[in-house]
């Protein structure tokens, strides 16, 4: 291939964290290789954006989870998934179309650094038996690889973003070849309270209740130029010191240390199959332009660094060969809810990351045949999405059905404390199965650009409503045993058992495997049918596990990126 007709060794579509860590791996390994990584942000990466977006955050009414960066160009202008292009934050899920007959609650950020500028930062690795759910328990699919192969990558992948944890902690869970590169995020007053009372609890259905420190991306020392956590406890939506890793770290590598090119604000169209064994050609618009005028761009190799979403509606927009028929298909998320109540002593909650403790006992075990496996983490943000403290106020001083003012003044204040003080939630996480009939393909309505906007099709199914049922029913009992020996108080026992939140874990979608007929990479993220044309991301899992998946995300990344790299 004549290299003037390939300006590019590699060009990346996506500087999120997948694509940024993928970029700098690849550079790093072949220090003479071109390298584009293109995205369709056009935020900036200094403290100074930092601090406008925590600004924003402060002053927004809605305190959602898109509010610091709505205001962003290419969301206000349409571009992004944060908005309609009305600049509304809460508009997260108005930027896709949704069929049903369920609502898939995640949405994510199309910015430079991507949904890491706003994730929670909890890395937990996948368990061994999360790679063969076919295998042990019968049910899903096996993924091409093994906890084994991946292992190093995983060790790589924690040094990377700088994870805090004990490793002594997980080892039965899994295995290490290395320490965490800092030790775990010190428990938070409250959570040793918590731990505390916990310790002599029974074991549940005959499964130990063990509380364990999380992994995190999240410094608890000085870590590669960046400061211990501060304890802001805003992890979602913002970090305001960076000490949770978000991958402007990577992309400001790639760009000023490793000398990577690097184009924001423009959106790829389309991708237009090479002839023979060339890759695919990039064509995009940079919308910050008087014109937006189409334009396209050439490599040896494309990388589709977006996520689970965006992947498959390139792919479906760009025709692109979909002989398995597995593109869009088997669209995860992690069914998230939390049960609420009030300790039984103030345990000061918000000094400190959202969550620092969890209980992983239920994640893997014979009942995975029939029911989703799932996480448990005990929160240090009050009672989280189900009550802020703004709406613990409202509710103390104002009766909606009356309209009138219940308390003022000291009696508010004491009140008020009395509250906010005891919150404390026991929040679980659940797998869900990869299900074809949940997909992504193309809606008839268009983006600000004349793109497509991706349709959802979704629903929950029984393995997974039954995964809700039973995190909800160990949730309840831990607390129980919080009322007899905490003076705990648990609130709203009854809600409805298959109530649930989205996770922002968006997975699935272009799934690998060894059967091209039924996959769409293999396993190390080449495309099955296109010559040169790679994904990186959470689009690729099999199945989604009950873990957070980023940094399984950028294990997989980095092996992909040392195979890319060994075919230059």
């Amino acid at each position: 291939m004549d290299p003037m007709d390939t300006p590019y060794d590699v060009v990346i579509v996506g500087a999120g964290m997948a694509g940024a860590l993928c970029a700098c791996r690849i550079k790093t390994a072949k220090p003479q290789a071109r390298i584009l990584l293109m995205d369709v942000g056009d935020n900036g990466l200094d403290e100074g954006q930092r601090a406008a977006f925590v600004d924003a955050y402060q002053v927004s009414a809605s305190k959602s989870v898109p509010s610091p960066y709505a205001s962003l160009p290419n969301n206000r202008l349409g571009y992004g998934a944060s908005s309609d292009g009305t600049g509304d934050p809460v508009a997260m899920n108005r930027y896709y179309v949704e069929t049903g007959p369920d609502l898939y609650k995640s949405g994510y950020q199309r910015m430079v650094g991507g949904s890491t500028w706003a994730w929670r930062g909890n890395t937990p690795r996948f368990l061994p038996n999360d790679f063969h759910l076919k295998t042990q328990y019968g049910v899903a699919v096996d993924w091409p690889l093994t906890y084994d192969q991946l292992e190093s990558h995983y060790a790589a992948a924690e040094v990377e973003l700088g994870v805090s944890g004990n490793g002594d902690e997980w080892t039965g869970l899994t295995p290490r070849s290395s320490d965490f590169p800092m030790p775990g995020i010190a428990a938070s007053y409250g959570d040793e309270l918590v731990r505390t009372a916990l310790k002599d609890i029974a074991p549940i259905d005959g499964i130990p209740i063990t509380v364990l420190t999380t992994p995190q991306a999240r410094n608890s020392q000085d870590y590669q130029g960046r400061s211990a956590c501060q304890g802001n406890s805003s992890c979602i939506p913002i970090c305001p010191s960076g000490a949770k890793y978000d991958a402007s770290v990577h992309v400001l590598r790639a760009r000023d240390e490793l000398g990577i090119e690097l184009r924001t604000g423009c959106t790829v169209t389309r991708l237009v199959p090479g002839a023979d064994a060339a890759a695919p050609t990039v064509v995009f618009r940079d919308w910050t332009t008087p014109d937006k005028t189409e334009q396209q761009v050439k490599a040896a190799h494309v990388v589709l660094a977006l996520n689970a979403i965006e992947t498959p509606k390139l792919w479906l927009i760009s025709n692109l060969d979909n002989r398995s028929d597995q593109v869009g298909r088997n669209l995860m998320d992690h069914l998230a809810e939390e049960v609420v109540g009030l300790f039984g002593q103030p345990v000061f909650p918000f000094r400190g990351p959202q969550s620092i403790l969890s209980v992983e006992t239920f994640r893997d075990g014979p009942f995975r045949r029939t029911t989703g496996a799932f996480r448990l983490t005990i929160g240090n943000d009050g009672w989280g999405r189900t009550e802020t403290p703004g709406a613990a106020l409202d509710k103390l001083m104002w009766d909606p059905q009356t309209k009138r003012i219940k308390l003022i003044g000291q009696e508010l204040q004491d009140a008020l404390a009395e509250r906010v003080t005891r919150m404390m939630r026991i929040g679980y996480s659940t797998e869900q199965l990869p299900d074809p009939a949940n997909r992504v393909t193309l809606s008839d309505e268009r983006d600000a650009l004349d793109v497509p906007r991706p349709k959802i099709a979704y629903r929950i199914d029984d393995y997974s409503k039954r995964a809700l049922a039973y995190g909800h029913s160990v949730a309840r009992r831990i607390w129980q045993h919080l009322e007899n020996t905490a003076g705990a108080e648990e609130v709203d026992p009854l809600q409805p058992l298959l109530k649930f939140n989205g996770a922002g874990h968006p997975m699935g979608t272009m799934r690998m495997g060894t059967d091209r007929s039924t996959s769409v990479v293999d396993a190390s993220g080449l495309s099955h049918t296109h010559p040169n044309l790679w994904i990186v991301g959470n689009a690729v899992f099999p199945t989604g596990s009950t873990a957070n998946p980023t940094l399984t995300c950028a294990a997989l990344s980095l092996r992909t990126a040392d195979a890319l790299a060994a075919a230059l």
